[in-house]
């Protein structure tokens, strides 16, 4: 009989599907856009129940596009994003808050003052992002929601997995990032509960991705159509599920992420001191960890210069605007660009940051402003290894996601930071695979993570760029310029 995983990617912009049989070839790939709101006092908030509808019609478009039979299905596995707060009561939840939302400041900087020595253990430093201010936010601010909950979790796929199952867990990679647990331990830290009277029943189990939450239960098997023999997995993180599917493995193996927002990741043996704005979490392999240097900024810059120089309507849009790219000198016509329109959390942790051009002249002109908009971006990749992910071992960065596709990022981000960047066959479904990775090993398809990255993830397809000296020279010049911009025309905008 054939055997598949499900895989679901709940991502910040759509839940995104696949099915993986035995060999990792992917099929039944579905995506299904949701939707965030945007408050007026930096709220950024999802609707779970938006999430759970994405899945059932991910699933009924299996059953009715594709070959695969539920009997075929042997789990279902995740990843997702993190550093949600998810209150569940009565069984739902009417709003997620993300990671991206801010409001917890004043709590933030509350639990750094009591709690100074914190990040020795958490591995990070607590930030207006952290679960678990978020959670002492919603206790001073929404006491009702707060007191209502039954359980907090703390990913998008936590929260499918417990409308599937009825069990409340999440992984070591997704609990990495609530200031709650003890990076090397992998569990909850009580004496620090007890500080903030936070009951420790409140918190979800924290399980190894390919561990067992238990099974499709009859109401989920209705809504999904998946049998109730089905397994749903723990599963991780989306940070660690990319890093897996990258190949990041071993000590120093490094990797760039282009999505909607972006990040440079290193996996180590050890727990490094890091800038305030890096995070280290768990690694989906035992006894590793990840450092991950995230960038606000990416994906979604290149979605407004294409709203901004090419428009919405264009069905070819995408090449249009990488031909105007290719129209400009490498360089822009000394025209830089500081990409900070979402504010930024690493290089610069900063919220309220702005996006700038500078260097505007007679001779600038509109495909100039285009090929400047990839070079800022690729600069902050450039500035992000240089001062927080020296370590590397490879003689190249693989590199995943959305803007992996474009031909010409590729070679501008190999010119500007004069490494060789290697960008993998079908890297769009790689973050499923690093994924699945936690269902092949469950079901006994491979042994460790270690021998799936070697027999899954080796790709002798891939394609390589080569920084091509006399462009790395020009960008060397013009990096030096980048690096001044920020504190330059920081204090303009306050």
């Amino acid at each position: 009989m054939r055997e598949y995983i499900a895989v679901f990617d709940i991502g910040t912009s759509s839940v995104k599907g696949v099915l993986v049989d035995r060999s990792a070839a992917v099929t039944g790939d579905c995506s299904v856009p949701v939707n965030t709101y945007y408050g007026d006092n930096k709220e950024v908030e999802q609707s779970p129940s938006e999430w759970l509808e994405a899945v059932k019609k991910i699933t009924d478009y299996w059953w009715r596009n594709t070959a695969v039979k539920p009997s075929e299905v042997t789990a279902v596995t995740f990843s997702g994003q993190m550093e949600d707060v998810i209150p569940i009561a009565d069984g739902k939840c009417d709003r997620a808050v993300l990671y991206s939302d801010t409001r917890a400041v004043e709590e933030a900087e509350y639990i750094n003052k009591v709690c100074p020595d914190l990040a020795s253990k958490s591995g990070n430093t607590v930030k207006s992002s952290t679960p678990l201010a978020k959670i002492l936010w919603l206790k001073s601010h929404q006491q009702e929601i707060y007191h209502e909950a039954e359980s907090f979790v703390f990913s998008s796929k936590d929260f499918i997995i417990y409308k599937m199952t009825g069990r409340k867990v999440t992984d070591p990679v997704t609990a990495s990032t609530t200031g709650m647990m003890n990076l090397k331990s992998g569990k909850w830290m009580p004496d620090l509960l007890n500080l903030f009277n936070i009951k420790k029943t409140v918190l979800p189990e924290i399980l190894k991705p390919e561990e067992n939450t238990g099974f499709i239960t009859d109401s989920a098997s209705d809504e999904t159509g998946f049998l109730t023999t089905t397994k749903v997995l723990a599963g991780s993180g989306d940070a660690a599920a990319s890093t897996l599917g990258a190949g990041a493995v071993n000590k120093g193996d490094m990797y760039f992420y282009i999505g909607t927002t972006g990040w440079a990741a290193a996996v180590d043996t050890t727990i490094r001191d890091t800038a305030e704005s890096v995070f280290v979490l768990s690694h989906m392999k035992t006894g590793m960890y990840i450092t991950i240097a995230p960038l606000l900024n990416a994906g979604n810059v290149h979605q407004w210069a294409l709203d901004f120089l090419i428009g919405s309507s264009d069905t070819d849009r995408y090449e249009l605007f990488d031909s105007l790219v290719n129209e400009s000198p490498p360089g822009s016509n000394n025209l830089l660009f500081l990409p900070y329109i979402h504010g930024e959390r690493c290089p610069v942790h900063d919220h309220q940051a702005k996006g700038a051009f500078v260097g505007i002249s007679p001779t600038v002109n509109k495909s100039d402003f285009a090929r400047s908009v990839i070079e800022g971006i690729c600069f902050s990749y450039k500035q992000i290894i240089e001062e927080t992910l020296p370590l590397r071992s490879k003689k190249y960065i693989n590199l995943i996601g959305g803007g992996a596709e474009s031909t010409v990022w590729c070679q501008i981000l190999s010119d500007i930071t004069g490494e060789v960047i290697r960008v993998p066959a079908y890297s769009e479904y790689l973050t499923a695979l690093g994924a699945a990775s936690s269902a092949f090993i469950h079901n006994g398809w491979t042994e460790d993570y270690q021998s799936f990255s070697e027999s899954i993830c080796a790709d002798e397809s891939a394609i390589y760029y080569y920084p091509v000296e006399e462009n790395s020279e020009l960008y060397s010049e013009q990096y030096k310029y980048f690096l001044n911009m920020y504190p330059g025309v920081k204090d303009i905008f306050y």
